[in-house]
């Protein structure tokens, strides 16, 4: 069983604290991360390195999404009717960055970027392009159980979401629409609980992700939905190197809130398959594919709606830990 160390006092568990926020600020100046935009991909969807990390180790996970939107749904029915556009579209790049603080309590701070948000219109010729930062975020996980014989691990977390600017995207002096915005411009809530139990014998390793997430008013007295996600991954070395993966994903949305009245089209729930393959280079580096495929779609009101989408990332583990120096015996 692995345990916090005893010893530790408090102050030295608070120096750690404080250490580890000035190395996860320190990043946020030089990264770019995840995004928390309502779209096919979830803050988890290239990576399936969620878990907590040992003391002093560090992980940084960068990855890019490209998403294509083409279809309206209006409840769980096509519908082409009074449609404006002929699809839209996004591609993202991310960073994440991870650190041990202790056995069972880890620190990771996340942020993106949009290249770009793309809405393409039918009847004009015309294209609405937003571009930039999105929201960063500041998360602690704290590993409630773990037995690592039995490779149990059963993880709670919790963090803050905040914008990097509260004012919405302007191009020549017209402010663009929420659709294409690279942020909420509004401060957010998440939390999560991460279970995870692998079976070594036949190399298999099953996990799930429960995740919420709160979005405040904005400057404007806009607020997105709440979002809850769920997922069951599972996890096969197929050949030495190379992994398989296959997640299911539900993904609920709440309504918008405009003035304090609820938005109309707004609204959804998604169930999303999400088949993945991993590969290790030399133990260190993982590079992994991943395609989302929604399988059901139900709409609040009339929205385009995801068709697909395809992220690539890529992730590596540094230990920093002290070692103790091999003694050559005379």
């Amino acid at each position: 069983m692995v345990i916090l160390n005893p010893k530790m006092s408090m102050s030295g568990f608070i120096k750690k604290l404080f250490i580890s926020c000035i190395i996860v600020s320190l990043v946020l100046n030089f990264s770019l991360s995840f995004s928390q935009c309502c779209s096919t991909g979830s803050p988890v969807g290239a990576s399936i390195y969620v878990g907590v990390l040992n003391k002093n180790s560090f992980r940084f996970n960068l990855f890019y999404r490209h998403s294509y939107s083409d279809t309206y749904f209006q409840g769980n029915s096509k519908t082409e009717e009074g449609v404006i556009l002929n699809y839209s579209s996004y591609n993202f790049t991310g960073l994440s960055f991870s650190y041990g603080i202790a056995k069972r309590l880890t620190a990771e701070a996340d942020l993106g970027y949009f290249i770009d948000k793309t809405q393409d219109f039918k009847y004009i010729d015309y294209q609405e392009k937003g571009h930039g930062l999105s929201n960063g975020g500041l998360t602690l996980k704290y590993a409630a159980y773990i037995r690592p014989l039995q490779q149990i691990e059963f993880t709670l977390g919790a963090g803050f979401r905040f914008p990097f600017t509260f004012e919405p995207q302007e191009v020549d002096g017209v402010r663009l629409s929420r659709d294409v915005q690279p942020s909420t411009n509004s401060f957010g809530l998440n939390a999560f609980l991460f279970f995870n139990k692998g079976f070594n014998k036949i190399n298999l390793r099953l996990f799930t992700i429960n995740r919420f997430e709160y979005n405040f008013e904005d400057h404007y007295d806009y607020q997105y939905g709440p979002v809850v996600l769920n997922s069951i991954f599972v996890s096969k070395r197929i050949v030495p190197r190379f992994f398989g993966v296959l997640q299911v994903r539900s993904e609920y949305r709440g309504k918008d809130k405009d003035q304090g009245e609820t938005r109309d089209n707004s609204g959804n729930y998604l169930l999303v398959l999400s088949p993945q393959l991993s590969y290790s280079i030399a133990g260190k580096w993982n590079i992994t594919l991943v395609y989302d495929q929604p399988i059901y779609k139900n709409y609040q009101g009339k929205q385009l709606t995801p068709k697909y989408s395809i992220a690539l990332g890529l992730s590596r583990d540094l230990d920093f830990s002290k070692k103790d120096p091999v003694v050559i015996q005379q």
